[in-house]
Formats: C-alpha cells, sequence, structure tokens
C-alpha cells in the first residue's frame, strides 16, 4: 500500500473551494429567494481578552459558497446528502477547460465534446468557464453562463458519479424567474443519482485532464447538501 503521505507529496494540490466571509454573494439574488436564503454571517462571540479563548459563530445555508447537493434538493423522493456514501465524494475526476464564458451564455453539447478528455462512468467530471473570476463580484448569481438541456443530457449520458462546475446556476430558469422550468435540467441530473459540487474556483490552475478530487461536506443529517472543501490533486 503506498504511504499516503508519498501519495499527497507527489502530487500537487489545488483548493477549488470559495472563501466563505461575511458579504458573500448567496442566491438570496434570485427572484423569489431574497426572504429564503440568508446571507453568510460570520460573528465573533468569544475573544481571547475578554473570555480567554477566541471563538465565532458561523451562519450559512446548505447552498452557500462551494457546496455539494444530492437530488432531495429539488426532487420530493431525492436522497439526502447524508445517505449517500462517502466514497462518492473521493472519486476519479475528468476536467473540461472551456474558452471563457460571457454573461449569461448558454453552453452547448458541441462546445463540451471539442474539449472534453475521456470520460468513464463513475468519474467526476469537472467544468471550467473562467466565470469563477467574477466570485463575489456584481452579477455572479444572475449573470452566471448555463448549460442548455442538450449539453446537460451530454453529461447524463456519460453516467459520472458527481458533476463540477464554476458556475452559480447550471440552467437559466433559476436567474430568469421561469417558474415553471425551474429545477428542470437539476432534477435530471440527480435522477441519475449524481451529485453537484457548485460553484468551484481555481479551475483554470488545474493542468491536467484528469486527477483526483476530494469534496468533503459538512457532516448533516437530514438535509439536501453542505457546504463543503473540496480539493483537486494532479
Amino acid at each position: 500500500m503506498e504511504n499516503p503521505i508519498s501519495f499527497f507529496k507527489n502530487r500537487k494540490i489545488i483548493d477549488i473551494t470559495g472563501e466563505l466571509e461575511n458579504n458573500l454573494w448567496g442566491y438570496y439574488s434570485l427572484p423569489g429567494m431574497e426572504k429564503i436564503v440568508p446571507p453568510v454571517e460570520i460573528n465573533t462571540i468569544a475573544t481571547v481578552e475578554e473570555q480567554g479563548f477566541f471563538a465565532s459563530k458561523v451562519l450559512v445555508s446548505t447552498i452557500s459558497g462551494t457546496y455539494l447537493e444530492a437530488g432531495s434538493h429539488v426532487l420530493t423522493k431525492g436522497k439526502n446528502l447524508d445517505q449517500h456514501p462517502l466514497s462518492q465524494c473521493i472519486l476519479p475526476a475528468k476536467v473540461i477547460q472551456l474558452p471563457t464564458q460571457k454573461p449569461k451564455t448558454m453552453i452547448t453539447a458541441d462546445l463540451l465534446a471539442q474539449f472534453a478528455p475521456e470520460i468513464n462512468p463513475g468519474d467526476a467530471l469537472l467544468i471550467g468557464t473562467g466565470w469563477d473570476q467574477q466570485w463575489n463580484k456584481p452579477g455572479f448569481v444572475l449573470d452566471s453562463p448555463n448549460l442548455d438541456r442538450k449539453a446537460l443530457q451530454w453529461i447524463i449520458d456519460k453516467k459520472i458519479a458527481l458533476l463540477g462546475v464554476d458556475l452559480t446556476c447550471i440552467e437559466a430558469s433559476w436567474s430568469e424567474d421561469d417558474e415553471e422550468a425551474k429545477g428542470g435540467l437539476l432534477s435530471s441530473l440527480f435522477r441519475t443519482g449524481a451529485l453537484l459540487l457548485a460553484p468551484i474556483v481555481n479551475v483554470r490552475r488545474i493542468t491536467q485532464k484528469e486527477g483526483i478530487l476530494l469534496a468533503l461536506p459538512m457532516k448533516l443529517k437530514g438535509t439536501s447538501g453542505a457546504p463543503v472543501r473540496a480539493i483537486f490533486l494532479e
């Protein structure tokens, strides 16, 4: 068995997790979500000078920052995140590096196929569009590029175990206030049993088309998702 220390020592570790902080972007900027999704709040509750120790209170939702999401997010009979094995969070991963996408661009299946390496069933698939450069800037949520229906079907046909994207919304309906369409594309993905990791950052720092993904969520009981610390090993 390979020494774990040697295994990590010989690999480049890339943190693909966005940082949680006060005044962070949030899905509260989507139409109808203003009073549902809370903003991230990090407040000091004790200091070394006054209480003898330093501690903070952290308020987040399951879709704050970079998070991992399971089927119950949009499916009434979908699995919660804690019903998925931890092995689904540690996977061989393939990477698609797309040209930098403009705001509200619709990403097509043809574009994905043009830049895709060979993808095997059970892989994690990470897609970089350059949108993470807009992290916490105005329009990061509402102006996000999206996947069109054929693009998502192309992904589903690969039988992946996890989809990771640097987009805040993979389907346009969430930002365009189309109530009837909301969750339609996500439902198709989650029905396969796949997990969604979003929005990731630093995908452009990945120089290889394959590696290992570790996306370990907070251990929460009975939720559709959780904030995650995700890293990519080259």
